[in-house]
């Protein structure tokens, strides 16, 4: 009787052990499904982000050349160089500014080319092109009288596209800038590097369904569907067809269909995703798709589902096995050793359960404290405090109650919700990420914006800690609000940003005046060259005219220009763009400052009389020390000017003291009232608004000497006028 129990209890757990392998087998299978659906659509998720960020690549792409080209159209300088074109006049760097927009342009356009509003080339850059696919993209321009996008067109067996401009004189369309993009470049640039698993590509096409961009060029400029069934008619192609239908509408979406590999020579069909979206250009739309293998995202979930199949099929069975073996052999052992062992613990047990009774109570008050506790603390912070649990994709556990009063959520809302419901940072990836780190680090920080509701949204800093607790899967999120610093990057970018506009206007200013003073120069040479060209005039008219005359007065036409070119090439030394620190002396940037100003001086019958000990080695950028000399020099003239001083001097000194070099710039202008003399480094103080006075050449000579050479700069009255000290460290 015994024995027939024993071969029915071992019949019984041959069956369990079965039942739990099929249970196995059908967990794990429908897992798969579960698996395999999720990462489909996480798949499907991710190529539409995809082609949305190429479509919106392209929209941006096509936005900012046309608003670079509409800054070109209204560029005074360029309206100013055509309008004297139209009057005849020509000068040598008439359209500079279209080379100079190429030069900037050049990896994104193949020419510039600017036509008057006849139609007719007026300059085209760098080589000549002859309009092909224009003629319609004018008469648009025309009658919208606004920039657009040209249609597509072919050239040299290559699609091409242009962006024209209209150019406006006297309020009328006068001429059209136009930019000449080749396809090809846009889809290395942005096509390209989109990669979509092993074989998967981006491709492109017009709102027609005709192939713009894609890696087969043979099927570049023809219809997608008419390319597949004249080459496959035995295929069905229903599939794809209604996917280009969407598409050739406007919609953005993923879609499933079977086709083939292009690269592929077997004509063999396979399974593909394909994410679509529209990338709006010009008055029309192209459709940006990106195509990825189906088999490439779910064939390993089936590996690796059937090898964890078997292996629990053959662990089950090997644990049956030995389950059974022990059974039979130590069964009646196990029972001997567990009677004798129950009434063992069966003694302990009551001796110490009176004892543990006394010590639960103790350990239940002390927990209610240590509860009650952790709750006034966590409700009590000033900070965001979540609690997250991972294993559930972010499901939120507990909040503290601050997090209501920022976000506007209920408690019950927030424990309904993910975390990625409230972040737009958090994506499942990034979960992982961090996860991850945690495990290293056991800390992870990263800033966010938090969403509450009614379209609340808080910039926050996040610092995250696993939760020390039986779940390993919980984690604290504590947020802090960082509105303010944010606004206080915001105002110091704002800041930095107005200084670097005041220098420029302050740059402009001093090259007007040095404009002026290339003009002063330029008189005498001019008169010079007018009056050799009426001599040579006067010798023919009274047949004087012979070899040595004109030899003479060619050679006095050199001389001049020389002088004139020598002009040039001083003054070109203040516009030198180069930012680099170098050596330079300082007696060079005084005699090269005070050439940019003799003609001024000269004018204004001033004496200028300059002491320099010895000469001072400097390190620096030269430029910049030169324009703080000159609006200093410049603001000495123009007060002796204004004041009409009888003594009319400037005295300029310079010596080596302490390892500093000090200079120190005197006039006769009269001077400013004590009151003001603290103002006159001031931003936007000027003491000349009669004169056009800008306020900005002393601030910006402060922030130079201050901020790029580390020196100082101070003035005071004198009895005559002004004395401007200025002293920087000799590096």
């Amino acid at each position: 009787m015994k024995k027939i129990k024993r071969q029915l209890k071992s019949v019984f757990i041959l069956l369990i052990a079965i039942a739990v392998m099929v249970v196995i087998v059908l967990a794990s299978y429908f897992n798969y499904r579960a698996v395999q659906d999720n990462v489909i659509e996480i798949e499907q998720s991710q190529l539409l982000s995809l082609s949305d960020t190429v479509a919106d690549s392209l929209e941006r792409f096509f936005v900012n050349q046309t608003h670079n080209l509409e800054i070109l159209a209204k560029n005074r300088y360029f309206l100013s160089n055509y309008i004297a074109h139209q009057q005849g006049i020509v000068t040598e760097a008439a359209f500079q500014n279209i080379e100079d927009y190429y030069s900037i342009q050049s990896d994104n356009i193949e020419l510039i080319r600017f036509l008057d509003n006849a139609s007719e080339e007026i300059y085209t850059y760098p080589i000549t092109d002859y309009g092909h696919g224009i003629e319609s993209d004018l008469q648009k321009v025309y009658k919208l009288k606004k920039a657009i996008v040209g249609d597509i067109y072919k050239e040299q067996e290559k699609l091409y596209i242009n962006i024209l401009q209209p150019v406006i004189t006297n309020g009328e369309i006068s001429g059209v800038l136009y930019v000449k993009i080749k396809l090809e470049t846009i889809y290395y640039a942005f096509i390209v590097p989109v990669k979509a698993g092993e074989k998967g590509y981006s491709s492109v096409k017009d709102s027609n369904g005709i192939l713009i961009m894609h890696p087969n060029t043979k099927d570049i400029g023809v219809d997608v569907m008419e390319a597949r069934t004249q080459a496959y008619p035995n295929f069905d192609w229903s599939e794809l067809q209604a996917l280009v239908e969407k598409q050739k509408r406007g919609e953005s979406g993923v879609g499933v269909y079977h086709s083939l590999w292009f690269n592929d020579n077997l004509e063999k069909r396979v399974k593909k995703f394909s994410a679509y979206s529209p990338a709006h250009i010009g008055d029309d739309f192209w459709i940006v798709n990106v195509s990825k293998d189906y088999l490439e995202v779910v064939s390993f979930l089936k590996e690796r589902t059937f090898n964890i199949i078997i292996i629990n099929f053959f662990i089950i069975l090997i644990f049956v096995t030995t389950l059974l073996y022990l059974y039979r052999i130590k069964k009646d052992q196990a029972l001997i050793a567990k009677e004798h062992a129950l009434l063992v613990k069966v003694k302990e047990l009551n001796e110490e359960l009176e004892a543990d009774i006394d010590q639960r109570i103790v350990l239940e008050k002390k927990l209610i404290q240590s509860k009650n506790k952790f709750e006034n603390i966590f409700e009590a912070g000033s900070d965001c405090i979540f609690v997250i649990d991972v294993g559930e994709n972010a499901q939120i556990k507990e909040v503290n109650l601050k997090v209501t009063q920022s976000l506007d959520y209920s408690k019950e809302q927030l424990l309904q919700m993910h975390y990625q419901d409230i972040s737009t940072y958090i994506t499942p990836e990034k979960l992982n990420e961090i996860k991850a780190d945690l495990l290293l680090n056991q800390s992870y920080m990263f800033e966010d914006v938090l969403k509450g509701s009614l379209g609340k949204k808080i910039p926050v800093e996040i610092n995250i800690k696993p939760m020390a607790s039986e779940n390993a899967n919980q984690m604290v999120m504590i947020s802090r609000d960082i509105t303010m610093k944010k606004r206080f990057e915001a105002e110091m970018m704002e800041n930095k940003r107005k200084e670097a506009l005041m220098i420029y206007q302050s740059r402009l200013a001093a090259m007007g005046e040095m404009i002026g003073s290339i003009a002063h120069q330029w008189r005498q040479p001019l008169s010079g060259i007018s009056m050799i060209f009426n001599n040579i005039e006067d010798a023919y008219a009274f047949d004087e005219l012979d070899a040595t005359f004109l030899k003479n007065q060619g050679q006095r036409l050199q001389e001049l220009i020389k002088y004139m070119s020598q002009t040039i090439d001083d003054f070109r030394f203040f516009f030198n763009p180069k930012n680099d620190k170098e050596n330079f002396l300082m007696s060079k940037i005084l005699d090269q400052t005070l050439d940019f100003l003799r003609e001024s001086i000269r004018l204004n019958n001033i004496e200028v009389s300059m002491d320099l000990e010895k000469d001072i080695l400097m390190l620096g950028r030269p430029n910049q020390l030169s324009q703080v000399l000159f609006g200093i020099l410049k603001n000495a003239i123009d007060a002796i000017v204004l004041n009409n001083s009888e003594r009319r001097k400037i005295n300029v000194s310079c010596r080596e003291t302490d390892d500093h070099m000090h200079l120190e710039i005197e006039d006769t202008g009269g001077g400013i009232p004590e009151e003001k003399l603290d103002q006159i480094f001031e931003m936007y103080y000027t003491t000349k608004e009669e004169h056009n006075g800008t306020g900005l050449g002393l601030y910006i000579a402060k922030v130079i000497v201050e901020k790029n050479f580390d020196g100082e700069i101070m003035a005071q009255n004198t009895p005559d006028g002004l004395s401007v000290v200025i002293k920087v460290p000799i590096i």
